[in-house]
């Protein structure tokens, strides 16, 4: 077990090493300092610290790997990389390994006290020893936990499968989660199931549409006001990351944000309590943050639009929600469990459950769904009211659905035979192609097996249609 207060600082380049022991020793701390991270290693086995604050590019061993043994050593250690050299992929993976936090070279004396003070607060905080996460995980009672909830999600897609196991491997950590997916793909669900299979599911989950209100409301609502501080506030009221104290906070929308509200954000992340507006107290707080985004935050990074000190504290864990529309065989999957649901609820006449008929399942398959899963359920419930029999049929089903599909079948007027046999052709080969690669996990010398073709015909053929990446 580590004792509070000490520290051991790893860095290659001395004047740097006695830097950081002059200015976290007045504190004080007790300091040790090694220039060789092997020997470093040897000095966790002995000494046991309490945080250890290592350079990130070193010879011999560089601080991942740092961070890695410090963590085989003593799981309750805190590890905060220093580094010269931050990028998204770096704190990526110092938070996968268990990084506490990193700070970017060079930093004020006061940035390097404030993160050790932090750390120390939480090692306390958990009693000095193993978190509850290895605790729990020990019991096996979380794994349980983790198959319950991911249960609930429907679907055989790759892509789907792939959201599982992320889901698996996040839910019970504290790391901070960042959920990219069109609207209506279900991202607030997918925030719901991580907390609900989390160590915090006894605790607040509140979620928030940044995107729904005004930035002087939006600030209100997140952080709290003080009473007076600004007209109308008569009463002083806690904002919703108070609220959400020890459970999860889902930020929708994040990139709706305006510079001051991510400048606020950050400074909650990282310092871990919360000033209201009009305050002056400083209120602790321990909420694990998971925001969601139909854009692109690294891209809006780059245009100086999203801060990217922020999006790298939101992007420990990405997830990425595929449209429906590239989920193949999830759709009637999708629909079918939510014809069961809705036909349950509306149906008192003690008649089985309808199923869905071939041509309207065609036409379910056929859609684009730009409303995704949202679409779809709306599709659904609206079928389960109409129906008066035994079988969900094409009158059924919104007449945009059929319209939609019937233009996707028949060619536009004035196209000639050979245009119309030519994009027959094409659509059908590219329909075959995306199933066949779908279902051999995008491999492309496996799929050309099971066709009959080459490797290269099937490269041509991906590249022609444009479907890297879809599969």
């Amino acid at each position: 077990m580590g004792i509070t207060g000490k520290i051991l600082i790893v860095d290659d380049e001395r004047e740097a090493l006695e830097n950081c022991r002059r200015i976290l020793s007045r504190v004080p701390y007790e300091c040790m300092v090694a220039s060789d991270p092997k020997n470093a290693l040897d000095m966790m086995e002995q000494e046991r610290p309490g945080l250890v604050l290592t350079d990130l590019r070193m010879p011999k061993l560089d601080g991942i790997e740092v961070l890695a043994a410090a963590k085989r050593t003593d799981p309750s250690v805190q590890v905060v990389l220093l580094t010269a050299h931050a990028t998204v992929e770096t704190a990526v993976t110092a938070m996968r390994y268990g990084a506490f936090d990193y700070i970017t070279k060079p930093f004020t004396s006061d940035e390097l006290v404030q993160v050790a003070q932090r750390a120390f607060d939480i090692k306390s905080s958990n009693g000095g020893g193993v978190t509850p996460y290895l605790a729990e995980v020990s019991s096996g009672q979380a794994q349980a936990r983790w198959s319950e909830q991911t249960g609930r999600l429907v679907g055989n897609s790759p892509a789907m499968h792939e959201v599982v196991k992320l889901i698996n491997r996040v839910a019970p950590t504290n790391s901070n989660v960042l959920v990219y997916g069109e609207s209506g793909t279900g991202k607030e669900m997918i925030a719901r199931l991580i907390h609900e299979a989390s160590l915090r599911i006894d605790r607040p989950f509140i979620p928030m549409d940044c995107a729904s209100l005004p930035d002087s409301l939006l600030e209100s609502e997140l952080f709290g006001h003080e009473k007076g501080a600004f007209t109308g506030a008569h009463v002083a009221k806690p904002g919703l990351f108070e609220a959400a104290d020890g459970g999860t906070i889902f930020l929708d929308e994040v990139s709706g944000m305006t510079a001051n509200l991510q400048a606020r954000l950050l400074r909650v992340i990282q310092e871990r309590h919360v000033r209201r507006v009009g305050g002056i107290r400083l209120t602790p707080v321990d909420v694990r943050v998971i925001a969601a985004s139909n854009q692109d935050l690294e891209g809006l990074c780059k245009q100086g639009t999203f801060r990217p000190d922020l999006y790298y504290r939101l992007n420990v864990i990405s997830i990425l929600l595929p449209p429906l529309r590239s989920r193949g065989g999830d759709i009637l999957l999708l629909a079918n469990e939510m014809l069961t649901r809705f036909a349950q609820r509306v149906r008192s006449d003690g008649h089985a459950v309808p199923s869905i008929a071939s041509s309207a399942a065609d036409i379910l398959m056929r859609y684009s769904w730009p409303g995704n899963v949202r679409e779809l359920q709306n599709v659904m419930e609206r079928a389960a009211v109409l129906v008066d029999g035994a079988m969900v049929r094409s009158e059924h089903l919104p007449e945009r659905l059929v319209h939609s599909t019937e233009k996707e079948v028949l060619p536009p007027e004035g196209t000639s035979f050979k245009q119309a046999k030519q994009q027959a052709v094409e659509a059908f080969e590219r329909e075959f192609l995306l199933e066949l690669l779908k279902r051999n996990d995008g491999h492309m010398s496996r799929a050309a097996r099971e066709a009959g073709v080459d490797r290269k015909t099937i490269e041509r053929m991906v590249k022609k249609h444009g479907l890297r990446g879809s599969f």
